[in-house]
């Protein structure tokens, strides 16, 4: 990766960072004392946010500003959710429906970086396809480890651990529901 690719990237997972993180303060400016600063050697914690009644019925929720995948039932039961790698910009908010499904494919772009358990329910602006998916390979090397997901590290679709893609293609078939969010 070139020094500027690199740079840009770290500002980028800075600013996403600072944005996410958890506020301290009051709406009248005072702090919560009841917070304890951060100790040397740790890290602030963001626990994940269970999902909003976005949408009804079976869905799977993706929120970009959290790069987390939510699969509800019909009953409103989370049934599994997990990191994942995909980008801020893209696609937009709202609602889609699984209209594509492959067990193995290639990228469009690159056509040497090929992926398994796309499930396919969105276009990009440019509209090339946008979709879940195992963490894509290239010459046999993934193009990032699972300690990578959470992050919006992707050229445009979701990336997923093995399992996580795996428990998708079981579970997203043609029609099923997902709802974006920021």
């Amino acid at each position: 990766m070139s020094r500027s690719r690199a740079a840009v990237l770290a500002c980028c997972l800075l600013a996403t960072g600072l944005w996410l993180a958890p506020r301290t303060g009051s709406a009248d400016g005072t702090v919560d004392s009841s917070l304890e600063p951060a100790a040397r050697g740790t890290t602030v914690q963001v626990t994940p946010t269970a999902p909003s009644p976005d949408g009804t019925g079976r869905r799977v929720i993706y929120s970009k500003s959290q790069q987390r995948v939510w699969m509800v039932e019909e009953s409103g039961r989370v049934v599994r959710d997990f990191r994942v790698s995909g980008r801020l910009d893209q696609p937009d908010p709202g609602t889609y429906a699984v209209w594509s499904r492959s067990k193995y494919t290639c990228s469009a772009v690159h056509h040497d970086v090929c992926m398994r358990f796309m499930v396919r329910f969105a276009h990009g602006p440019k509209g090339g396809n946008i979709g879940f998916h195992e963490i894509p390979v290239r010459d046999g090397k993934p193009l990032q480890g699972d300690e990578w997901l959470g992050w919006p590290t992707s050229d445009g679709c979701v990336r997923q651990s093995t399992s996580d893609a795996m428990f998708m293609w079981d579970w997203a078939q043609m029609g099923t529901t997902v709802v974006v969010v920021p």
